[in-house]
């Protein structure tokens, strides 16, 4: 494959810091290091676009950016101030083939996608 130009992973932190505090103080800090660790997006140079989720059963799915319809954002003012929020890639039909809940920076996932989608 070729080069990767954004890997990304969801993080419980930044989605919902009180709630990611309360609860790592409740299980003594392991549980949230495991609840969003299984999920990876890793967009290739050549449009090529891999989401990896789980980690005792793992789902593999795989896209090319030119298959792309529809890429949505959704951010709370908060997430928006973490710079987090939920990314949702539609192909076809009306379900979202990927949907990933507390990244980073979407915006700069959608920018790319939007620019490999072009190419």
């Amino acid at each position: 494959m070729s080069n990767v130009l954004i890997e990304a992973r969801p993080s419980m932190m930044r989605n919902s810091p009180i709630s990611a505090i309360i609860f790592g103080i409740l299980t003594l800090g392991l549980v949230p290091f495991f609840w969003r660790g299984g999920q990876i997006l890793t967009i290739y140079e050549n449009g090529d676009i891999t989401y990896q989720k789980g980690i005792a059963s793992r789902e593999k799915i795989e896209l090319q950016a030119s298959e792309i319809r529809t890429v949505k954002v959704k951010q709370s003012l908060f997430a928006r101030m973490m710079n987090a929020g939920n990314l949702e890639i539609y192909t076809t039909g009306d379900a979202p083939e990927v949907s990933i809940s507390g990244i980073s920076k979407p915006d700069e996932i959608r920018e790319t996608l939007k620019k490999l989608q072009n190419v």
